[in-house]
């Protein structure tokens, strides 16, 4: 069957299919030689899968060298280049455990990362914006020690942390593979997901799981060593370490990096450098769409497309206005094995579906759960939440007591409720618990909440999702002023936009009297939601009334 694994080890670099480490793929793939494995698709550099390797193990040997141990968590706050991709792989091949920072992240969300996952160490790109961030970070935590900065010249921060230049460090170090012995029950990765309430979490994956999941995007047909894969997904993202960087190394194929998304340069950089798909988010998808609304889509070599969250009314306009295929799927950060709407038989793949769950026959089992918490009966169409077993992270780092809200008996509880047809198709309905999803982001509303309250003369707030034709869901703060208080719309943003990402910045602002509340006094957000859903005006608007927010 299309999405069994011994489908997919024909598709793998010979001796694949028996490696359990991300070291043993790196240094069995090496034999590849001048084959090209990354291409930077913004200075137009190659890097060849030999040489690939000898620059990974510097790093690595530059950790090592450092006095960082197996198991050492380090953090990295870079945008996509080759040398993001390098860190990671070096980071793996060290035995220590990688931590993804979101380079729109601020000083409160990287200080939750550093103190939750104790990470000693950050690798950084010279930016000054990351630094001074990092300075502020090192200031109130003992944990991190190391900050290792990529090409930054004469450094002006002074944090309490050692500072040290990365390409020196590499320089120095040795290219012959490391001397370290990794497990496939080690963890290579820790993805911090945000949930429905509180911080984000960490989702420790081993390199076992790590690699099946990368080989589980194999299962599209016609991808195969080839393959040339485009990706402007960034690479603190799980999709783009483990469907394209990943992914495309398990094969022996080669991968077109971007820096960035931008509808400018997509289809342009995917024509120069010849390839053959790409991966994208919903979002994407219909940024890309209206950017061609009124001009011709331009001349490019895509043929399909890999992506999570189709709206179901721009899938058929989608793939005729760009003249590719949508292969739909699904994860989560717990538990990354893809399921897949990917049948090499067109007639049988359904718009609208993920899919069905890639590998069964590794063990992988997964089912539906009813509201009365039955499972669903076969063969029937139904609604509940997704429930999946056999490659799902083990806990979260640190969180035993979040653990087993959503780990039950080996089960991991997704969270999402899915619609599961009589043939086996899933189809995302919506998030069990309240998040919000935008721009491929998942967002706790109480972290936003949590600042909108800091902010002078607010007694209350809630934040809940609002439709968005571009961005599937946008940010409203519905808030409460302190009795006689009067609330400064544009200085509640700018107060936000310190301590937030951008991407979290409420976009809509509505003043109450009163919320909703249950008999235990909880804020019914369920109520404000819908409410939400029938207006066309969501309130007073950010981009409306203050259109350099950002700036500011």
């Amino acid at each position: 069957m299309w999405c069994d694994y011994e489908e997919v080890k024909k598709k793998l670099y010979p001796g694949m299919d028996r490696v359990e480490t991300i070291k043993e793929a790196l240094e069995l793939t090496s034999a590849l030689g001048d084959k090209t494995y990354l291409i930077d698709a913004v200075a137009g550099d190659e890097y060849d899968y030999g040489v690939s390797n000898r620059v990974v193990n510097r790093v690595a040997h530059t950790l090592i060298g450092l006095g960082l141990k197996k198991g050492d968590r380090i953090g990295f706050l870079m945008g996509n280049s080759p040398r993001c991709i390098f860190t990671i792989f070096g980071i793996f091949k060290a035995g220590m455990i990688a931590v993804p920072i979101n380079y729109s992240f601020r000083e409160k969300e990287i200080n939750h990362l550093v103190n939750t996952a104790g990470i000693s160490t950050i690798v950084v790109d010279p930016n000054k914006v990351y630094l001074d961030i990092l300075e502020n970070v090192s200031s109130e935590s003992d944990l991190l020690r190391n900050i290792l900065i990529y090409g930054a010249g004469d450094v002006e921060i002074r944090p309490k942390a050692r500072v040290l230049q990365m390409k020196d460090l590499i320089d120095e170090a040795t290219d012959v593979n490391p001397d370290v012995v990794i497990n496939g029950d080690d963890p290579c990765v820790i993805f911090f997901t945000s949930g429905t309430t509180g911080m984000p979490k960490g989702a420790p994956i081993t390199n076992k799981i790590f690699l099946l999941a990368a080989q589980s995007v194999l299962t599209i047909p016609w991808i195969d060593n080839r393959t040339r894969n485009y990706t402007a997904l960034p690479l603190f993202h799980a999709n783009a370490q483990l469907y394209s960087m990943m992914a495309m190394r398990c094969m022996g194929a080669s991968l077109v990096l971007t820096d960035r998304f931008s509808p400018k340069k997509f289809f342009v950089e995917i024509k120069r450098y010849r390839a053959d798909y790409f991966n994208s988010i919903g979002g994407m998808m219909q940024i890309l769409d209206a950017a061609f609304e009124n001009t011709p889509v331009p001349e490019h070599t895509a043929k399909y497309v890999f992506v999570g969250g189709t709206p179901l009314e721009l899938w058929q306009r989608f793939e005729e206005k760009f003249n590719v295929t949508i292969f739909e799927g699904y994860s989560q950060s717990e538990s990354p094995v893809l399921f897949l709407n990917a049948n090499p038989d067109k007639e049988k793949r359904k718009i609208g579906s993920f899919g069905v769950p890639v590998f069964p026959d590794l063990g992988r089992k997964t089912k539906v759960v009813m509201e009365g918490g039955q499972d669903a009966p076969d063969g029937k169409d139904v609604t509940g939440e997704l429930l999946q077993t056999g490659f799902n992270m083990k806990g979260y780092w640190g969180e035993k007591k979040k653990t087993k809200e959503v780990c039950t008996d080996n089960w991991l509880h997704s969270g999402d409720v899915v619609r599961l047809d009589e043939n086996g198709f899933h189809y995302f309905v919506d998030r069990l618990k309240f998040m919000i999803r935008k721009g491929g982001e998942n967002i706790s509303a109480f972290e936003i909440e949590d600042v909108v309250n800091s902010y002078p003369g607010i007694s209350e707030s809630s934040v809940v999702p609002v439709p968005d034709p571009l961005r599937e869901e946008e940010i409203k703060a519905f808030i409460l002023p302190a009795e006689g208080e009067k609330i400064d719309f544009s200085g509640l943003i700018s107060h936000c936009a310190a301590k937030l990402s951008y991407f979290k910045v409420p976009r809509y602002v509505e003043m109450v009297n009163s919320f909703p509340k249950t008999a235990t006094e909880r804020i019914q957000k369920m109520k404000l939601k819908e409410k939400e859903k029938n207006r066309s005006d969501h309130g007073w608007d950010r981009d409306k009334e203050m259109p350099d927010w950002k700036k500011r």
